[in-house]
């Protein structure tokens, strides 16, 4: 029989923003009747958000193809989501339930490209695109690839989602923690990154790459311009690999606030020497 003691101690000791002590009081006093609020899990729907009809229609026409046949007929089918699924099966003729290829379908990834060339002006190579179980998963691939030995560190702000330092630890890699700049809208500051790489260097570890929220979790704050070239020149000189966690792009509060993504920015600057990871989800930009 396992026991606690025979499980990995990397997974023993990664701690998760979903789970912890906080949701477990929580739990406790919501079995003694009291009403808890969770704000834990960015769930929209737990606050009667209404679904996407249009989403779930597509979607169980597409698990039951012969539904097509008899959507016309049927008035809880609207005709843009019978077109969109008649298209996704003339892409995928042998169905939603056969393996795809391990990167992601093909048109998808097409689809993906042309919205990355329409947001920011840029040419975008489907071939770089990969198409994960959600980006959390995605950000765990690559932790996996980029940490090479226990010596390894990857820079992540402070205050962060805690996925980052939960899968750096799970990796066997190390965390170096940056502070954001709460003065200054929560933009990252050069001399705090500065700090923290040489303090990382001094206590033996090698950093690799450097993690960027943007715009920002759990602080909502959105990067300048300006501040993303400064994040890519301290990454270049250093020879850092950039994650750079876009998920919620779409959320942005602050109308006078503009979204520029590392990708954008990253080639006008014409830089060619510098690796970047970038992440979005579709479970996010709700609005």
């Amino acid at each position: 029989m396992i026991e606690v003691t025979d499980i990995n101690r990397r997974l023993l000791d990664s701690q998760y923003a979903v789970r912890g002590v906080i949701v477990q009081k929580a739990q406790e006093l919501e079995k003694l009747g009291r009403e808890i609020i969770y704000c834990n899990i960015g769930n929209p729907h737990t606050f009667n958000q209404k679904p996407l009809t249009y989403v779930r229609e597509v979607l169980s026409l597409l698990e039951y193809p012969q539904l097509i046949d008899y959507a016309d007929k049927l008035p809880i089918y609207k005709s843009d989501s019978i077109a969109k699924a008649k298209y996704i099966i003339s892409e995928i003729p042998e169905g939603v339930g056969a393996y795809s290829p391990s990167i992601g379908l093909s048109f998808v990834r097409k689809a993906i490209a042309n919205f990355i060339s329409s947001r920011d002006g840029i040419l975008s190579n489907p071939d770089r695109i990969f198409l994960a179980d959600g980006a959390s998963k995605a950000v765990q691939l690559i932790m996996t690839a980029i940490i090479k030995s226990n010596l390894d560190g990857i820079l992540v702000p402070i205050p962060q989602y805690p996925l980052y330092n939960a899968s750096i630890l799970l990796n066997g890699g190390n965390s170096i923690g940056y502070y954001l700049d709460e003065d200054n809208n929560w933009q990252l500051n050069l001399k705090s990154l500065e700090d923290s790489y040489r303090q990382a260097k001094l206590n033996g570890i090698n950093p690799v790459a450097i993690t960027v929220i943007n715009p920002g979790n759990p602080t909502g704050g959105v990067l300048s311009y300006d501040n993303i070239v400064m994040v890519i020149n301290f990454a270049r000189k250093y020879k850092l690999a950039i994650l750079a966690d876009e998920v919620y792009q779409e959320n942005i509060y602050n109308l006078d606030l503009k979204f520029y993504s590392f990708a954008k920015v990253l080639t006008d600057l014409k830089i060619h020497d510098v690796s970047l990871f970038s992440f979005h989800s579709m479970s996010k930009g709700y609005f």
